[in-house]
């Protein structure tokens, strides 16, 4: 906001800045150590082709070196496992040199190929072993496409890391023809970020008239010779995959004859520039789930749990995957189950598919887990379902930040100290992930004594600038009694205030020139727009010289400019966004307040709210940001009028259903969210603190809620 330091409005004169401007290198990405666990997707390749496994028989096969899978560093694949039968039976993986476990991966028919997706831990020799589990003789012809595989310790590729999400259908009865494809765009949808993704955890659903298989691949290449399910007649069919994107960050479904197709999206892998807390996998030795076979009845769900279990520990889990095979007893009815973390609402999604028969269907799952440990199954179907769960591993979160929630999240501290900053954090029950501090701006010299000030004395206890955020704001011309764009300060008050900033954290995010679309003396307005934007260059110029680490965000206000008529901020952006590493706005719960369902829209979906602006970040490659956000007061309760609630009437007040609404909205991005702050202010100009001298209880009981919701 702008009145944390109130200073005088000064007529802005129009100078011409003459100065020489060379390009700055945009802060580099964040770089990721390889370590075990990290994911590499790669182009589905047939790695065994057509090789009989008679009944009680063991297949063996060394994937390292093949189809994409380096001789080292691995220590588990993903692939694809089919097979033809001549009759009933199971094909079970597990790492050569064990005992045979007893769960299954495959359960083959005679006459049809059936497939599942599997993940293995590799064994001696880097080997996996399949057993042919059949008792009545039965043989299998078994193929066998890797899709990717997970790092092992030593190793020295990166890979990425997996963000699991609630199950959401992207794509509801595409349609393809005979040898056609359908185009899949998963990108910013779905909870999945708009960059840095580098495959998809899905479930494809095929339909048709007539029996087929379908494949997703990557878009862009020529389509490999693998597969990934063989679909039957008339019903519905479901497979996972974990689909590598093309450069597009798109995938391409390949159906050998026409078919409907259903895709619910459950997670993604980042790479090194994502921005969601991320998760590493630690494959098991396949382990059945223990007791007896659970039913789940027709148009119900059941919950179960996996913590502790099958080699998952007890907490600190963040997915899990197994297999899920599931039948009917009598047969008599088909359907279909959707997996999902129990402490959320039941999607519209399908993870599994069964026929009216009593086959076992199985198909691998990679689901998140709530906050207990439990997931739910709902079978959507006419009848029963018996199911088993067959556990092959499980994610844990790394590079977990302070709070322990999925996206970088912090405060604007009331009073700008240490202390303040603590009881907030004390007061959500979570640490704060980032800081958000304003140093005064009377003068320059002010402005650099009250920076290093903050630097001491307004970072919460334990900051670890490694993983946590200090985010400064400074305007581009610090007052005195000369506010406009000539006296923008010279390269040695930029460069020590740059290193005074880095001394508290190297990499800290710059607000400069922060809401330049309100107002303010730094305001951006058509008269000194070209000016405007030549400062706002060379004080980064002169930032990054000193300190090359430091992030610059262009932060406007939400809304429309109130500066000028010509889209200000925006068309200096256009000039400017070499030079900045994040698109913000600061959006308060005003003009019009979050309430009711309308509300909520414009909150999400209005003018410069927060769709159309991570749009805007989108559009240009950058991270998004709120960098401030906060319920705000509605009545008069100062009688000085310059410390007046200043959205008397337009704001929701004490509105838990506006922090619930933008709660929501960071756990559904954290994959664009560079970070959120919090603007905890009790001063009557804004009111929206929600620890010390809340505007609460109902707001900050709401905030309370949310924190916990999410914590990882």
């Amino acid at each position: 906001m702008l009145k944390r330091y109130p200073v005088p409005l000064i007529a802005i004169l129009a100078l011409i800045l003459s100065f020489a401007v060379t390009p700055v290198t945009p802060a580099a990405a964040a770089v990721v150590t390889p370590a075990a666990g990290q994911y590499v997707p790669l182009t589905p390749a047939r790695i065994v082709t057509s090789t009989l496994v008679t009944a009680g028989r063991m297949l063996t096969f060394n994937p390292l070196g093949k189809g994409g899978v380096p001789a080292s560093g691995v220590a588990a694949i993903a692939y694809q496992l089919h097979a033809a039968g001549t009759g009933n039976g199971t094909l079970t993986a597990f790492p050569a040199g064990n005992n045979t476990p007893g769960t299954s991966d495959v359960n083959f028919v005679a006459g049809e190929t059936v497939d599942n997706a599997v993940i293995t831990k590799l064994g001696t020799g880097g080997q996996v072993s399949i057993t042919n589990g059949a008792t009545n003789g039965a043989s299998a012809t078994v193929y066998i496409d890797v899709v990717g595989y997970y790092t092992a310790a030593g190793s020295t590729v990166t890979g990425s890391t997996f963000v699991p999400l609630k199950p959401v259908r992207i794509v509801n009865g595409g349609t393809t023809t005979t040898g056609g494809t359908l185009d899949v765009a998963p990108l910013g949808t779905g909870g999945v970020p708009h960059s840095g993704v580098t495959a998809v955890v899905a479930h494809v659903t095929a339909q048709s008239g007539t029996a087929g298989a379908f494949l997703a691949y990557p878009n862009g290449i020529t389509r490999p010779g693998a597969s990934d399910l063989h679909y039957g007649t008339g019903g519905r069919y479901t497979a996972q995959t974990t689909v590598k994107l093309g450069a597009d960050g798109t995938f391409r479904i390949y159906t050998t004859t026409a078919a409907s197709l259903w895709v619910e999206i459950v997670g993604y892998y980042q790479d090194a520039t994502g921005s969601a807390t991320g998760s590493l996998f630690t494959p098991v030795t396949p382990a059945r789930l223990p007791g007896t076979r659970p039913t789940v009845a027709a148009d119900s769900t059941d919950t179960f749990s996996l913590a502790g279990v099958g080699g998952v520990p007890a907490t600190g889990v963040s997915a899990v995957a197994f297999n899920v095979t599931a039948y009917s007893e009598t047969g008599d009815a088909a359907g279909g189950l959707s997996v999902y973390a129990s402490d959320e609402s039941t999607p519209v999604a399908r993870q599994l598919s069964y026929q009216a028969n009593t086959r076992r269907w199985p198909t691998q799952q990679t689901t998140h887990l709530g906050q207990d440990g439990t997931f739910a199954v709902r079978n959507v179907g006419a009848g029963a379902v018996v199911m088993l769960f067959d556990v092959h591993g499980y994610f844990t979160p790394t590079g977990v930040r302070a709070s322990r929630l999925p996206w970088n999240s912090g405060v604007n501290p009331q009073g700008q100290n240490t202390a303040r900053a603590n009881q907030f954090a004390e007061f959500r029950g979570a640490a704060v992930d980032n800081v958000t501090l304003f140093p005064k701006r009377d003068n320059w010299d002010v402005a650099l004594e009250d920076a290093a000030q903050l630097v001491v004395n307004g970072l919460p206890d334990g900051f670890n600038p490694t993983r946590d955020d200090l985010i400064m704001t400074l305007p581009l011309w610090p007052g005195g009694g000369v506010n406009h764009v000539g006296f923008t300060g010279t390269q040695a008050q930029w460069q020590k205030m740059a290193t005074t900033i880095a001394s508290g954290d190297p990499n800290a995010y710059v607000r400069l020139g922060w809401e330049m679309n309100l107002g303010g003396y730094w305001a951006l307005t058509e008269d000194n727009q070209a000016d405007w934007q030549a400062s706002f260059i060379q004080a980064v110029q002169w930032m990054k010289a000193a300190a090359p680490g430091l992030q610059f965000v262009w932060n406007p206000n939400k809304g429309h400019d109130q500066t000028c008529s010509n889209e200000c901020s925006l068309q200096v952006l256009d000039e400017v966004h070499e030079y900045i590493d994040v698109y913000a706005i600061d959006s308060y719960d005003s003009w019009n307040p979050d309430l009711g369902d309308a509300g909520r829209t414009e909150h999400y979906d209005g003018y410069r709210r927060l769709n159309e602006s991570l749009a805007i970040a989108v559009k240009y490659g950058k991270k998004f940001a709120v960098a401030e956000w906060g319920v705000a007061c509605t009545e008069h309760t100062n009688p000085d009028p310059q410390l007046d609630c200043q959205w008397l009437g337009n704001s929701g007040g004490d509105n838990p259903q506006y922090i619930e609404d933008y709660m929501n909205w960071f756990a559904a991005h954290a994959g664009d969210l560079a970070f959120e702050s919090y603007f905890d202010e009790p001063a009557d100009y804004i009111r929206s603190a929600l620890s010390v001298t809340p505007l609460g209880p109902l707001a900050p009981a709401a905030y309370q809620a949310k924190v916990a919701a999410n914590r990882m």
